[in-house]
């Protein structure tokens, strides 16, 4: 693992462990905030048949995921890009499931300019809502009608997603109580 990536803790572990009950065959994933790759690669072990998007804002995370993809022999199955939520996909076309482990952490926003990526991994400020929104909008564009969305949430980032109720169906697929926290990983469709 490169030093200036987020190290998967137990929020990513979550997603992980529970895609072997999502992926489906011919399934076009991608896999936002990336990080060192571990969705992207789980993903790819799971299904032959699968094509798989994986992009992160921090450029040193897309070098140390595209790294793993190799070790596990999975580099061929996986298209590593770098930038933010879904502007580097706009010619990519559309995706059957996204996954996003949201940096939910509501801490101050790391300064992008000093590069502070470990931070920008798990924190996106106070009032997540802002990341959430761009993302949820970036959905409508990205995800196919009968598309899905796994998405881990954190009790700290005092995130309500009764706002999208309307456009979307939202459904608690896991919870895992941690020494301050619940996470939950939260499955959503397009109504």
């Amino acid at each position: 693992m490169f030093d200036e990536v987020y190290e998967p803790a137990e929020d990513s572990f979550l997603l992980a462990d529970y895609l072997s009950h999502e992926i489906r065959s011919q399934d076009v994933i991608l896999d936002l905030g990336t990080g060192i790759g571990i969705q992207a690669i789980v993903a790819a072990t799971l299904k032959d048949d699968i094509q798989i998007i994986a992009t992160d804002i921090n450029p040193i995370a897309v070098q140390n995921a595209k790294k793993n993809a190799q070790v596990n022999k999975v580099s061929d199955r996986i298209e590593f890009i770098h930038g933010d939520l879904f502007q580097p996909l706009l010619e990519k076309g559309r995706f059957s499931l996204i996954m996003f482990n949201f940096p939910y952490l509501p801490l101050p926003s790391p300064d992008l300019e000093e590069k502070d990526w470990i931070s920008l991994a798990w924190s996106q400020g106070i009032g997540a809502d802002n990341i959430l929104e761009r993302f949820f909008l970036g959905c409508r564009s990205f995800l196919i009608d009968e598309g899905r969305i796994l998405l881990i949430l954190s009790t700290l980032s005092e995130v309500d997603l009764k706002k999208w109720e309307d456009i979307y169906s939202i459904e608690k697929l896991a919870e895992r109580p941690f020494f301050f926290e619940k996470i939950s990983l939260i499955k959503i469709m397009q109504d």
